[in-house]
């Protein structure tokens, strides 16, 4: 039980490394844009599902050692180290995670076809995107 959380902590932030340094610059380095976008985007999911498990693991190991063993005055910063680890793992793929979904999902709707006129005089929107482009008060 002593190892437990060191070792979840360590093979969270290994998995982090990796994904970071390895996988996501290959997929962008040898796949188009696109492609390397939707193969990213069905790996987040895993990789924070993993991330959440593995923190909650350090984070129940750090817990029963807070409570069953002897206390010193520093031995509560491991178990806040990692509870703020988890927390913000949780808020990315809970929160971040879906509004980047919904918002490249809003985007793609958006764009027009290659080779389509965009005329933005014709749309009843013309006032709406003025509003939200305009700089200053809005008078």
């Amino acid at each position: 039980m002593k190892l437990l959380p060191g070792a979840a902590v360590l093979v969270w932030l290994g998995i982090m490394a990796f994904f970071a340094g390895a996988v996501a610059p290959a997929a962008f380095s040898t796949l188009d844009r696109e492609a390397a976008g939707r193969f990213v985007s069905a790996v987040f999911p895993r990789y924070y599902a993993v991330g959440a498990a593995l923190g909650a693991l350090a984070l129940a190991g750090l817990g029963v050692r807070f409570v069953l063993g002897p206390r010193r005055p520093w031995d509560g910063l491991p178990l806040l180290l990692v509870g703020v680890m988890l927390a913000t793992t949780l808020y990315a793929w809970l929160v971040v995670l879906p509004a980047a979904h919904a918002a490249r999902e809003a985007l793609r709707q958006s764009v027009p076809a290659p080779g389509a006129v965009s005329m933005p005089h014709l749309t009843s929107d013309r006032r709406k995107s003025e509003r939200i482009t305009r700089v200053g008060p809005s008078w």
